[in-house]
């Protein structure tokens, strides 16, 4: 066979053993141990109601060469992580931690945004993620290992979903469901339909659905917050795909909210009022629109936008700018 045709095979069967090595899950899927030589995980990881812990192979005897170790902690929601490590600690120092290190990412995935690399002799200071997962990688190189590190890591409550030191619990009742081409959410339907008492503190979510394969536009059109920048009073918070924190795509808690446009055709609004802030307020405008070129019954928003026909000329801007009210009779 020609070379170019044997080099090719060999980078396709390269390929699918390293993608089938990083595809290896404990059961429970929580948690990825991936090893170049040979591609079995790395070493026991304890789990229990309140965190768990994990460590370096061999740990803490010294970790052997060609090593590399994912983990992905998952908190529950309204809880964030805290990662602490042990003594002795050790990991080959380097410049910049290029060789040896621990990589640390704040979210579930690789690319993740990069918390810090740890190498050398001292252990890291205390780590916290601001949502509910944490990506780690140890990598070890093919020479100079060390004792490694084992880590610790708990469970506290998201920050932004506390008050008076507990754990927010969401109002079970307090949640409504739109969908369509368009429509309103707003806040004057938590006193309308009695969804909570007077005095009461209002935490309400509205789900939105957008019409089938569109994603969906949010515009205020009204907002008030009682306390602006008080935000661990009041805050609207906009989550594009479900309620995940990881999902969260604005909070507005200040005397703006501005537009947002999600990726998904699913989008959450949560409101959060304390009992001295229940005369905050706010209306917003859905629109679900699709992705140019736009098709026959869609008309073109003049800004990547389509939106349905039917809202052309409604008396309502359903376009981030008026292009669909501006020919009007």
């Amino acid at each position: 066979f020609p070379v170019q045709f044997l080099s090719s095979v060999l980078l396709v069967t390269i390929l699918v053993v390293e993608g089938i090595a990083v595809a290896q899950k404990t059961q429970g899927g929580q948690n990825i141990g991936v090893n170049r030589i040979p591609p079995t995980q790395c070493d026991n990881w304890v789990r229990t109601s309140n965190g768990g812990h994990f460590a370096s192979p061999n740990y803490p005897n010294m970790y052997p060469p060609n090593q590399e170790c994912i983990y992905i902690l998952e908190a529950a929601p309204r809880q964030r992580i805290e990662l602490t490590f042990d003594e002795p600690y050790y990991i080959e120092p380097s410049f910049e931690c290029r060789f040896d290190h621990l990589e640390v990412r704040d979210g579930p995935f690789g690319f993740s945004p990069l918390i810090n690399r740890y190498c050398g002799l001292k252990s890291p200071a205390l780590i916290r993620s601001t949502g509910r997962f944490m990506w780690i990688k140890f990598i070890s190189d093919e020479e100079l290992e060390g004792k490694g590190f084992q880590a610790k890591y708990s469970f506290i409550p998201d920050p932004d979903f506390t008050y008076l030191g507990g754990i927010l619990n969401p109002i079970p009742d307090c949640q409504f469901e739109l969908s369509g081409a368009d429509g309103i959410v707003r806040s004057s339907q938590v006193e309308q339909e009695g969804k909570t008492k007077p005095g009461q503190a209002v935490d309400c979510i509205w789900t939105i659905k957008a019409t089938p394969n569109a994603k969906i536009y949010m515009r205020f059109l009204d907002y008030q917050m009682e306390h602006s920048n008080e935000c661990k009073r009041n805050f609207v918070a906009v989550y594009d795909g479900s309620s995940s924190i990881e999902n969260l795509k604005a909070k507005f808690c200040s005397t703006v909210a501005n537009d947002v446009t999600l990726q998904t055709g699913t989008g959450v609004v949560r409101m959060w009022a304390d009992e001295g802030s229940r005369l905050s307020r706010f209306r917003m405008l859905f629109t679900s629109f699709v992705d140019p070129p736009c098709s026959g019954n869609t008309y073109f928003c003049h800004s990547n936008m389509c939106i349905n026909n039917s809202l052309v000329c409604n008396g309502i801007q359903n376009c981030a700018y008026p292009w669909d009210e501006n020919h009007c009779r």
